[in-house]
């Protein structure tokens, strides 16, 4: 028999909410990144084996960085303890069923024959085993497990073994695996498995994951710097959505600073730290929704065709936003698990489509409050403003599309084996939505950018016509204010000008009639 220790085997077909099972796989002990530890962990069954924990690893040949050395995988500490009232550790001291081994993934079921994989006294008889009830490699006579990338350790009862560190050769994912080929299964086992690439202690899947969020950190203060320059310049001159903008890159940087910590930090130390794991997440999950809030409030014309939103939909606002920040926070901790816990298709399919549809329904919102918008400012004859949204039109399409594009390439790759395309799979699932988030990020930047007539795009109306009036011999005419109050013509159907209830304190003058009184003579008719 064989089985998989993985979320998805543990639960299938129970139906289990994704948030529960992921809060209790963030709380297992055992899998930290390259080190997986064991801490009293159960034997299989007698004549059965676990696979546990995928390993990803670079040869020395093959790292991105060298500088450590050779790669290796280090059985540390590890011993077995009985649980049975029957038989103590002395009296199994001779037992040599349990083992943990690491083979490539791609090879598993060309090494073990899932009908047969325990040896007995003819396969070592026929040289085709070193000792009977052990796991039995499918391998030629005389090929050792190192010719074939396979290396275990056999763990002894009452005695700790002395830590046994062997040489990894070749490039790929290795499986963890977990046998018990003897007759008695009622024992405990401790220790750890550590597997060390090249360059620490990253899995290979992730290390690119480290200098890219620390490229895109420095792109980020970047941006920070020019946008901050320009908001001191012409500081008289922000509005509302600008200080958004702000606080967007700011978002962006604190998420890719946090990221670039928690890898590193992984790298160095082997352990997934918790703590910066879910800070990290919760930063990606607020830049998320807070931009595509942000994107959606100013479609519904947000500063721009009336100064504030209507109760009802504030509270829309809201509601979609908590619920993103649930569902987001789900799919990002499973896009962390996929890979190391094998976690079904299923399951990763079934807490994804929640934040899919969401992000479906976002974006349906998004672009017909923008259509809306444009629509508005075409009958308003606000050219300006109806340009730099028809700009933000163009942009959104090209980033949905290029998202979509980047969608179905993943969905069409899912058909080729791990073992082929967890090089290149950190690039589609985080670099391109990142560099997508990035240059839509700037374009905003560059639309709304500070300037001294940035005014120009916030909540005012413009006089029906041109942008610039122009007298009838062509010069423009000089006039203090070049947008008109409104009076009535919001789309809510405010009575009072936005100016007059938000800048005026003091007791209201009373409005001066469009025609004068009109007088005859200068003095008393004598």
């Amino acid at each position: 028999m064989v089985s998989a220790m993985a979320c998805h085997s543990r639960h299938a077909g129970h139906g289990p909410l994704c948030l529960a099972l992921l809060v209790l796989a963030a709380s297992l002990p055992m899998a930290t990144g390259q080190i997986y530890t064991f801490e009293q962990v159960p034997l299989p069954e007698a004549k059965s084996l676990h696979t546990m924990y995928a390993f990803y690893v670079y040869s020395h040949q093959d790292a991105p960085d060298r500088s450590l050395g050779q790669p290796f995988v280090k059985f540390h500490s590890l011993s077995a303890h009985s649980t049975s009232g029957l038989k103590t550790d002395a009296e199994l001291a001779n037992y040599e069923g349990v083992q943990l081994s690491i083979l490539p993934y791609r090879d598993f079921w060309a090494l073990i024959n899932p009908n047969r994989f325990c040896a007995t006294p003819d396969d070592v008889q026929n040289n085709l085993a070193e000792h009977a009830e052990q796991m039995l490699v499918q391998k030629g006579p005389g090929v050792s497990n190192t010719d074939v990338n396979l290396y275990a350790h056999t763990v002894k009862f009452h005695v700790v073994e002395k830590d046994l560190q062997i040489p990894v050769h070749s490039t790929d994912v290795y499986i963890l695996v977990y046998s018990n080929c003897g007759d008695f299964s009622e024992a405990v086992v401790s220790g750890t498995v550590i597997v060390k690439n090249a360059y620490g202690f990253l899995p290979g899947n992730e290390y690119h994951k480290m200098p890219f969020y620390g490229w895109l950190s420095l792109i980020y203060t970047l941006m920070a710097i020019i946008w901050m320059a320009l908001s001191f310049r012409w500081w008289r001159e922000l509005f509302h959505i600008q200080y958004c903008v702000a606080a967007v890159i700011l978002l962006g940087l604190l998420e890719a600073s946090l990221w670039w910590i928690f890898f590193n930090d992984w790298n160095q130390t082997g352990l997934r730290g918790r703590f910066l794991f879910v800070v990290a997440i919760l930063s990606s999950v607020v830049k998320s929704v807070f931009s595509y809030m942000l994107i959606l409030v100013a479609s519904l014309g947000w500063g721009v065709t009336r100064p504030y939103l209507d109760h009802r939909t504030i509270m829309k606002v809201q509601a979609v936003s908590f619920l993103y920040i649930v569902l987001d926070f789900i799919r990002e901790s499973v896009l962390s698990f996929r890979h190391s816990h094998s976690l079904s298709l299923a399951f990763v399919l079934l807490c994804l489509l929640p934040v899919a549809l969401l992000n479906g329904v976002i974006f349906y919102w998004i672009f017909t409050a923008l259509s809306s918008l444009m629509e508005t400012l075409r009958e308003r004859r606000q050219q300006e403003k109806l340009l730099l949204f028809e700009r933000l039109w163009k942009v959104l399409v090209a980033a949905l599309a290029a998202a979509s594009s980047t969608l179905l390439f993943q969905i069409f790759d899912l058909s080729r084996s791990i073992s082929i395309r967890w090089h290149y799979q950190w690039f589609f699932a985080d670099g391109v939505s990142h560099i997508l988030f990035l240059l839509v990020l700037s374009v905003m930047m560059y639309l709304w950018a500070p300037h001294t007539n940035s005014q120009r795009y916030a909540y005012s109306l413009q006089i029906d016509g041109d942008d610039k009036d122009k007298d009838e011999e062509g010069k423009e005419k000089e006039k203090p204010n070049v947008w008109a109050e409104e009076e009535g013509l919001d789309d809510d159907g405010e009575d009072e000008s936005f100016w007059a209830t938000t800048h005026e304190k003091g007791e209201r003058k009373p409005k001066p009639t469009s025609v004068a009184p009109e007088r005859i003579g200068t003095g008393e008719v004598s």
